[in-house]
């Protein structure tokens, strides 16, 4: 495997770690609900994304035209921003980031029997070793520090960690099923990854909107005016969506057009290892001893994936 291509999927998951504490700043500077996060986003995501295809291609826009290429696109930006990602910030709101994302990056232990199911790729032992690192590296990360799990049925106040548990493994779930269906949309389209990014964001503008409609109509009291949003929220959703969404899914391309989706996933994956650095050192959020082995586990795993 290319150096540079292991090296961008870690650029990858430090752009992933960013883009929701950028989103959960933002809706804690509101009161606003899930469903004015990704209108915004798919807006920011759109207009970015065209920028950078109409630079890179002198003018010219090329859209998808393959009916396989357009429903896988349709298949994972459904599954992966509208179902996972809402799943995810509804469980930041039960549990908080610290609890919730780690959890909900547990989903490289899945990806690979998606990808045997749909892509008919290989698990190996040596990468479902190197993943297993990955996600017990994750669970340091996440149990070793202050903040523990516990659930107590006969306590009725346990149940928002319950529910946010629940909700940031459906998360989980579902990024690992729209992670082989990104990989059929670059194979079916042919097209690079400027290209493939821009029509994922056209599919997530015309969802996340259409999706935002129905909630306008049939459950107007779960929604809000997106206008009454303050500009430092709108901001940090936008710039949420132009590091996570944008760029992400630019480099993201670039990766699993070159390494298999299984070894994309399990580095990606070391979003909340990269976060755990960035409040360690930047934040002065020490990590504990266990957290530290945590960080190592995620490396060796990384590294174990690649090899």
């Amino acid at each position: 495997m290319p150096l540079w291509a292991f090296l961008l999927c870690f650029f990858v998951a430090a752009l992933w770690a960013i883009s929701p504490i950028m989103t959960a700043r933002g809706r804690a500077n509101a009161s606003c609900t899930v469903n004015e996060i990704n209108p915004v986003r798919s807006l920011s995501f759109f207009i970015s994304s065209l920028a950078i295809a109409l630079i890179a291609n002198s003018g010219d826009l090329n859209f998808v035209t393959s009916l396989r290429a357009l429903g896988a696109l349709f298949a994972t930006v459904t599954i992966s921003y509208i179902i996972g990602d809402i799943l995810c910030f509804s469980a930041i709101k039960e549990i908080g980031v610290s609890l919730a994302i780690p959890i909900s990056n547990t989903y490289p232990v899945m990806t690979p029997f998606f990808a045997l199911l749909l892509l008919g790729e290989d698990i190996t032992f040596r990468i479902m070793f190197g993943i297993s690192f990955v996600v017990a590296g994750i669970a340091l990360l996440n149990f070793g520090g202050k903040n523990k799990l516990s659930f107590d049925f006969k306590n009725t106040s346990s149940l928002p960690m319950l529910k946010g548990v629940s909700l940031a493994l459906g998360a989980s779930l579902a990024w690992a099923f729209s992670a082989p269906f990104m990989k059929m949309a670059i194979t079916y389209s042919e097209m690079g990854p400027i290209d493939i990014a821009f029509n994922k964001s056209l599919v997530f503008f015309i969802v996340a909107w259409a999706y935002r409609f129905y909630k306008v109509k049939f459950s107007p009291l779960k929604t809000q005016p997106i206008m009454s949003l303050p500009l430092k929220t709108l901001g940090y959703f936008s710039g949420a969506a132009f590091i996570g969404l944008c760029l992400g899914s630019i480099f993201q391309a670039l990766c699993l057009k070159t390494i298999s989706v299984n070894i994309v996933t399990a580095i990606t994956a070391t979003s909340p290892f990269i976060a755990a650095l960035f409040g360690h050192f930047v934040l002065k959020d020490l990590l504990t001893k266990f957290q530290w082995v945590g960080v190592a586990l995620i490396i060796g795993g990384s590294i174990f994936v690649a090899l």
